[in-house]
């Protein structure tokens, strides 16, 4: 299970994440931040990860493209943070 909730801060939007990034709720994440995109494409938006507890395979693809879209990751857990850093290692790496 896994919650989603947008806020907005410093001109951004903030989706925070609550709960699992696996399985059927990946796609629920991609359909908040395309919507979002969609409805402000200029604005920044941001991901807050500090409350989700696993990534599976499905939800850490969602994450790279969210990434190479210029989303921006922060409060991350331990092993959350070392997908993330694995993420935008390879995407410096392809630069």
């Amino acid at each position: 299970m896994m919650k989603i909730e947008t806020k907005t801060a410093h001109g951004q939007l903030i989706l925070q994440v609550e709960g699992r990034l696996a399985g059927a709720c990946v796609p629920e994440l991609e359909r908040c931040w395309l919507a979002a995109r969609a409805e402000q494409p200029d604005r920044k938006i941001s991901l807050d990860l500090k409350s989700v507890l696993c990534v599976d395979l499905a939800g850490r693809r969602l994450l790279q493209s969210m990434h190479d879209a210029g989303v921006d990751f922060f409060g991350a857990r331990m092993a959350t943070q070392d997908i993330l850093d694995q993420i935008t290692l390879r995407a410096d790496c392809r630069r």
